[in-house]
C-alpha cells in the first residue's frame, strides 16, 4: 500500500503558478525591451555615420571642383569677416555651383531658415544671423560661417545631416567641419575639408580639458573628428545618450 502511494505521488505533474507565469513573462518582456533598444540604437548610430560621410563625400568633391574652377583657396576673395554678407557672398561665388540645393537662404533667418538647437551638453543655441544657411536636395541643413584674419581665413560649417527633424542635437544630428582657405601656421591645413578638432588625439578629443571635445559635459564640435579617428564609426564610450531631443 505505502509503496503503491509513492509510485503515485512520482508521476503526478505539477503545473506553473500564476505569480510565476507573470514573474517569467516580466523578465521575458525585460529582456527584449534592452534588447530591442540596443538594436535601435545601433542602427541610429549607422544610419548616422551614412548620412555623416554622404555629407562630408558632397562638400569635399564641391570644394574640389571649387579649387579646379577657382585655382587655389589662397587665391579667392574673401572679403570681410564673421558676417552674413561675407559668408553668402563666399558660399555664393565658390560653393553654391557644386552643390544641389532645395533651398537657398541667402541672409535670411526667418521662418524655414531659422535655426535653433541643442549641443550636446543641453545648452540651447540659435544659429547667429552672420551664417549663411541653406538646405540640400536631401534636406541636410547648413550653416555657414566666413573668419577673416591676417593669417587666417577658414569657412565653418554646421552640418545637420537630416535637416530640422529632431534631434538636432550636436553630435547626434549636426556636426562641425572647417575649411582652410588661409593658414599661415599650417599650410598643409589649406584646401582640405576637415573635422573641426582634427588636430587632437583620439584620448585629447574625449577629455574634459576643451570644451569642445566629445564628452558628456562638452558642446561636442569635436564629435565628427572622433567619428572619423575611430574608422568612421561610432564606438564605445561616444556619447550617444547624452543628447536630447528638440522638436521644432
Amino acid at each position: 500500500m505505502f509503496k503503491g502511494k509513492f509510485k503515485s505521488d512520482i508521476g503526478r505533474k505539477r503545473g506553473y503558478t500564476l505569480s510565476e507565469v507573470l514573474i517569467t513573462q516580466v523578465i521575458v518582456g525585460v529582456v527584449f525591451t534592452i534588447s530591442m533598444g540596443t538594436l535601435v540604437a545601433d542602427h541610429n548610430k549607422d544610419q548616422t555615420v551614412v548620412r555623416l560621410k554622404k555629407s562630408y563625400s558632397t562638400f569635399s568633391n564641391a570644394l574640389n571642383r571649387a579649387i579646379s574652377a577657382n585655382g587655389s583657396p589662397q587665391t579667392w576673395d574673401v572679403e570681410g569677416s564673421l558676417s552674413a554678407q561675407t559668408s553668402y557672398g563666399v558660399f555664393e561665388k565658390y560653393i553654391k555651383p557644386y552643390v544641389i540645393l532645395s533651398k537657398d537662404c541667402q541672409n535670411s533667418t526667418e521662418g524655414q531658415c531659422d535655426y535653433t538647437f541643442k549641443e550636446l551638453n543641453g545648452t540651447e543655441k540659435a544659429l547667429p544671423s552672420t551664417w549663411a544657411r541653406f538646405f540640400l536636395n536631401d534636406a541636410t541643413f547648413v550653416g555657414m560661417q566666413v573668419r577673416n584674419d591676417e593669417k587666417f581665413k577658414v569657412i565653418y560649417f554646421y552640418i545637420d545631416t537630416n535637416g530640422k527633424k529632431r534631434l538636432n542635437v550636436v553630435a547626434r544630428d549636426i556636426f562641425m567641419f572647417e575649411y582652410w582657405i588661409q593658414n599661415d601656421e599650417h599650410p598643409e591645413y589649406v584646401g582640405q575639408f576637415l573635422p573641426y578638432g582634427h588636430e587632437y588625439t583620439k584620448s585629447q578629443l574625449i577629455s574634459a580639458s576643451n570644451p569642445n571635445n566629445c564628452y558628456a559635459g562638452g558642446n561636442g564640435n569635436y564629435c565628427a573628428a572622433l567619428i572619423i579617428k575611430d574608422d568612421w564609426q561610432i564606438v564605445r564610450g561616444y556619447p550617444w545618450a547624452q543628447a536630447r531631443y528638440v522638436v521644432q
